[in-house]
């Protein structure tokens, strides 16, 4: 795209299109990272005030309804980046009416489904915290902390959602702004509703509605009065815009859903051979393993409308340049992530627990030491996943998401306890992700064969 194309578009778009890559990465990757980042924080705040001013017992019971809050970011996630692929592909196109559409359709499908998941899930609070695994010392905890979280989940909704359309039009550092404030203040509002009402994990879940539901308010008037060619609700609700949404958000959908699939299949099968304990202990893991994920899906996800506008303007070296210094960037934050987690994964685990068990410091331990060898690979395998799809190639993005999230751990949980004990079982994460690496690559080469064809 030539100088003079750009002719009445916005400042973004040349970015987009001409600008270095390192500059494009720090501008837009950076934010996304620093967001991601205030996330991942959350989620280990959420779990230190949790285990420590209500227990281990407690933040187990948090941990059995994390796999319902996967669920509703899987849904958000797959309208947000399938309506962000196609709002950033329509500007690379030139094509806005596509643009306005996608924004128009994304937000009122959010709005629908944050609805109806609402209600069923606070309606039927306990007979579903009870499917998920939950015994009777945690339904308690698992119910309060769901009914809190859910009570307003459209606000969430629109918080995430929005967070994508202020990134696909040139403004990652609102986007930014807006989120880190969303965390710190559910974390102030988690400890009050804690210490001085006396609301237990009721009010950490509250909390989260709250905070987030602010954001997204400031956001939606943000994206509503901006005075630019594309804007919230400009445009129709039309199905088959609905349908290239779902279709090409899918396998980012995937990602976060499959980690919720993994929860419950953690705690299912550790609870069958280890007891409470391995659950305890699971969950302090993943905690510390999801805020290890935030920082590569931050910048993965950052470039995917830098990715995308390229990709709809045909400039395919650039797409591969942008990808390229990425995996860089993935590779160094994973092996940093490692070696914290290998040296200091004892330390990490005193901070979440003060009531626990030695049995289940000691599984905590050993487990995060395996987890630390699945950032080695897992860094590509995102940012592949993502990659393909800014390309609207959701299929393959499917594959990828899949194997490394649920299908071949499934198969590990399954076979590991039952072959050479349930001490390994922590290895099904990084195998999972080596045998992805291996697809992912093969997937990623057919792909630029066809660009230099």
């Amino acid at each position: 795209m030539t100088q003079e194309n750009y002719v009445g578009n916005t400042l973004h778009e040349k970015e987009f299109g001409e600008n270095k890559i390192p500059s494009l990465f720090k501008k837009y990757a950076v934010p996304g990272i620093i967001s991601m980042l205030f996330i991942s924080a959350q989620i280990m705040i959420d779990g230190l005030i949790v285990s420590n001013m209500l227990g281990a017992t407690a933040l187990a019971g948090v941990n059995i309804v994390s796999p319902l809050y996967s669920l509703l970011m899987a849904v958000i996630i797959v309208i947000g980046i399938g309506s962000q692929t196609l709002v950033s592909i329509g500007q690379g196109e030139g094509d806005y009416v596509k643009s306005k559409n996608a924004m128009t359709t994304g937000i009122a499908t959010v709005t629908g489904v944050c609805i109806l998941l609402g209600i069923v899930l606070i309606a039927w609070d306990e007979p579903i915290v009870k499917a998920l695994g939950a015994n009777e010392n945690l339904v308690p905890f698992a119910s309060d902390y769901l009914r809190g979280i859910f009570v307003f989940i459209v606000g969430i909704g629109y918080s995430m959602f929005n967070d994508y359309m202020l990134r696909s039009l040139g403004k990652p550092s609102v986007a930014m702004l807006l989120m880190s404030s969303a965390v710190i203040l559910n974390t102030l509002l988690s400890i009050v509703f804690i210490q001085f009402t006396n609301m237990g994990v009721y009010g950490v879940g509250l909390a989260t509605t709250i905070a987030f539901s602010i954001s997204g308010l400031i956001s939606t008037l943000i994206l509503v009065s901006a005075r630019r060619k594309i804007r919230l609700f400009s445009g129709k609700v039309k199905t088959k815009v609905l349908a290239a949404i779902l279709y090409n958000g899918s396998s980012e959908g995937v990602n976060e859903f499959a980690a919720g699939i993994t929860v419950f299949l953690f705690n299912v099968t550790l609870m069958e051979y280890v007891g409470q304990q391995g659950v305890e202990a699971f969950a302090v893991i993943n905690y510390i393993y999801l805020m290890g994920i935030c920082l590569l899906i931050g910048s993965s996800d950052a470039i995917i409308p830098i990715m995308s506008f390229n990709y709809g303007a045909k400039k395919f070296n650039r797409c591969r340049k942008l990808l390229h210094f990425t995996a860089g960037v993935n590779l160094a934050v994973g092996l940093v992530i490692a070696l914290i987690l290998w040296v200091f994964n004892k330390s990490i685990i005193n901070v979440f627990f003060d009531d626990a068990s030695a049995d289940t410091m000691l599984l905590a331990s050993s487990g995060a030491v395996v987890y630390a060898i699945a950032f080695l690979f897992n860094g590509f395998n995102i940012l592949a996943s993502g990659f393909f799809t800014a390309i609207a190639d959701a299929k393959r993005s499917v594959i990828i998401s899949s194997l490394r999230g649920f299908v071949i751990i499934a198969i590990m949980l399954y076979v590991i306890p039952r072959t050479i004990g349930v001490d390994y079982i922590w290895y099904a994460v990084p195998i999972a992700e080596v045998v992805t690496l291996v697809i992912s690559f093969s997937l990623y080469r057919k792909q630029t064969r066809r660009w230099r064809a």
